[in-house]
């Protein structure tokens, strides 16, 4: 479960300071939720609450278990750590074997020779394809994306969304993403964001017609039709 406990922020956003959440509280079970609003542009700020990954002014959120990094964000790829050193970090992090994380990762990215060298010089497909396979590393009882999830017709698709699927049996999903058909797909209520606050709804089909999903102005321009959106550092909280 996450808890969000009388949560009052006004993150720096757009070249100024804005009202995000006023006095939010919310208790959010295990199920498969849609993140969605009329300001889709204030998701990504939401995400870093409820991940954690950036204290709010007031109040705090508390999770039950692990929640996931914004799956969807690659700004640490870009660096210039290898990705088996990045392999070792997130094991390390997260108390997993590492042999084992870099036999998932290589058997499921498509060029698997890529992962001795440097990540800056990786290509944006390669970029894709290693953080969304790092996710599936750590099990996770809360996973959050921000973006899209992977829908090319590919090895890697077939082979990353039958694990994930998998990976989310009885765990918790926050999906925000301007792709309809996969919040349809994956989750089965609505987390709505409205009027600094949050509140869950059951009838996801009304709250997709209430509020359509889009690109936010963030992303709109800026990235073309691929796996993921976002580029962030602190994306695993350092």
């Amino acid at each position: 479960m996450i808890r969000i406990n009388g949560v009052t922020d006004e993150p720096y956003a757009f070249g100024r300071r804005q009202a995000l959440l006023a006095n939010a509280s919310l208790d959010i079970p295990v199920g498969r939720y849609a993140l969605l609003s009329p300001v889709p542009e204030m998701h990504r700020q939401l995400v870093d609450v409820l991940c954690r990954l950036r204290p709010p002014r007031q109040g705090f959120v508390t999770h039950d278990g692990n929640v996931s990094w914004a799956i969807g964000r690659q700004g640490f790829i870009r660096s210039k750590a290898t990705g088996l050193s990045m392999i070792d970090f997130i094991s390390e992090m997260y108390e997993i074997d590492a042999d084992m994380t870099h036999e998932l990762v290589a058997d499921l990215i498509s060029d698997p020779k890529c992962l001795a060298k440097p990540m800056e010089h990786w290509p944006p497909y390669t970029r894709q394809e290693f953080s969304f396979a790092l996710a599936l590393a750590p099990a996770f009882d809360a996973y959050v994306i921000e973006g899209s999830i992977p829908f090319e017709p590919c090895r890697f698709t077939r082979l990353w969304l039958a694990l994930f699927e998998e990976r989310l049996v009885g765990r918790t999903l926050i999906f925000s993403s301007y792709r309809q058909n996969q919040l349809a797909d994956y989750c089965f209520k609505g987390l709505i964001y409205e009027r600094s606050a949050l509140r869950i709804e059951d009838d996801l089909d009304q709250c997709i017609l209430r509020f359509p999903p889009r690109r936010s102005r963030s992303d709109a321009g800026t990235h073309g039709d691929d796996h993921g959106d976002g580029f962030d550092d602190g994306q695993l909280g350092f």
